[in-house]
């Protein structure tokens, strides 16, 4: 009797399939593997791309909100020690019954500073200061029914700062007669001359009407010139230029 015995061809074939079903196995994991290697290659990658993305448009927007703010700078004294918070009109009709968007138009620019309390409305399209109005950050308590109080008249010092005499009575009559609540309070020669008109709000609280008069006049709202004595009794002064 045969001490060995005879594997029937069912056994081989079986154990062959076996064999062959696990060498699949290890091919098919580790395809996989490599699948979700690339994966996460690709993933981190376009994370990276994502972020470079952001911060370039982070960048480029600091840089047109700066140049926004320095175009709106030569037009108008901005306020110190803040950034402001910038706005782009896009609905004019949403705005209709607010004073200070009577003017506006859809793409204008809106430049809000909350701790001066004052916001300043720009067209970029024609490079002009279109409203400066303040802003309250505290709510309003409602006040009794009642007439509306009338305006406080607005003094007004004008110096000539051309060759041209009597340029300042001229100015005078023009500006009485386009804003009936000002008062002119004095008339006097700048101490240089001066080729743009410039209006200086002297007492600090009188941004709006000061934009209103230099927008009238063709000047610009500034700061009051080192060589020029303020007015004691006026709230805005006009320095006519050439």
């Amino acid at each position: 009797m045969p001490l060995v015995k005879k594997i029937s061809s069912k056994t081989v074939k079986s154990t062959e399939f076996l064999g062959f079903a696990s060498q699949s196995l290890i091919i098919i994991i580790g395809l996989a593997v490599v699948l979700l290697a690339v994966v996460g290659v690709a993933v981190y990658f376009y994370l990276q791309y994502q972020r470079t993305q952001d911060q370039l448009n982070k960048t480029t927007q600091s840089n047109e909100q700066a140049a926004l703010i320095a175009e709106v700078g030569k037009l108008i004294v901005l306020p110190s020690g803040e950034q402001p918070t910038i706005a782009t009109v896009s609905d004019v009709n949403r705005l209709k019954g607010q004073t200070f968007f009577v003017h506006a138009r859809n793409g204008d620019k809106v430049l809000i500073y909350t701790k001066a309390q004052e916001a300043i409305l720009y067209d970029p399209l024609a490079n002009k200061i279109v409203e400066v109005g303040p802003i309250s950050l505290t709510q309003v308590t409602p006040t009794p029914k009642g007439p509306t109080p009338t305006p406080a008249p607005l003094k007004v010092a004008i110096y000539n700062g051309t060759p041209t005499a009597g340029l300042a009575n001229k100015i005078a009559l023009d500006i009485q007669h386009k804003m009936p609540l000002v008062t002119i309070v004095g008339k006097a020669d700048a101490k240089e001359d001066y080729t743009t008109t410039v209006v200086v709000d002297l007492t600090g609280k009188n941004a709006a009407a000061a934009a209103k008069m230099a927008e009238l006049l063709g000047g610009k709202v500034s700061s009051l010139p080192k060589a020029e004595i303020k007015p004691q009794t006026a709230d805005l002064l006009v320095i006519l230029g050439k």
